[in-house]
């Protein structure tokens, strides 16, 4: 088995692979994320394999749809979890 990170000049690979694994927030992955179905269904082996697969450009198409996510519901998050620590 490749590593990860052994086709990539950076860290996406494994940052994908990471987010394959679980969604950042604990109320799960929204409907439009397009790992959600993936990370239900395949296993661990599976996820690799898809990440080793994907191109360079397909990776970065995936995260920069992950940042705007994040970006979006970070905030929601934060307000959430203020109001229910107080």
């Amino acid at each position: 088995m490749d590593s990860i990170l052994e086709k990539s000049k950076d860290t996406s690979r494994g940052l994908l692979f990471g987010l394959l694994a679980n969604c950042i927030f604990s109320t799960g992955a929204i409907e439009s994320c397009p790992l959600s179905e993936l990370r239900i269904n395949l296993t661990t082996e599976e996820k690799h394999a898809y990440v080793m697969g994907l191109s360079e450009k397909a990776i970065k198409n995936i995260l920069v749809q992950h940042d705007e996510c994040y970006k979006k519901r970070l905030p929601v998050y934060i307000e959430t979890n203020l109001k229910l620590s107080k």
